[in-house]
């Protein structure tokens, strides 16, 4: 092998891994089914972590009717229990402000399949995707 051709597929050895990555990373969440999980207890952003709101799950308000058996699969969701969900610096205080009125209702859309790690798709704010705009 010339050594150009071994320098080529050294260079282009990360780029088809990481590509392909990705590729199994969209394929999980487009496989699985879009569930709401209600949310509680936010942390809206850490300044050593960038900015995000800290997540629990909260199990007794979330509708386990869209579960096989109408069972809640908390072992499924056991390393998300308390997860993060980063949003850009501009939306951070529009955001705290949405997730601490008492009136507004969190909750995060995950995509799961059955024994699987969830993957998390986006955050509603009383049955709307969150977009950073506030509301009253």
């Amino acid at each position: 092998m010339s050594e150009k051709l071994k320098n080529t597929v050294l260079i282009m050895l990360p780029v088809f891994l990481m590509a392909g990555l990705i590729a199994y990373l969209v394929w999980q969440s487009a496989a699985g089914v879009s569930v709401k999980i209600r949310l509680r207890g936010y942390d809206p952003r850490d300044l050593l972590a960038g900015h995000y709101i800290r997540y629990e799950l909260d199990w007794e308000a979330t509708d386990c009717g869209q579960f096989a058996d109408n069972i809640c699969p908390k072992a499924d969701f056991s390393a998300l229990k308390t997860g993060r969900f980063y949003v850009p610096e501009k939306y951070a205080k529009a955001l705290e402000q949405d997730i601490q009125n008492s009136h507004n209702v969190a909750e995060m859309v995950f995509s799961y399949r059955q024994g699987q790690r969830p993957f998390v798709r986006h955050l509603l704010v009383n049955g709307k995707n969150w977009d950073g705009v506030p509301r009253p």
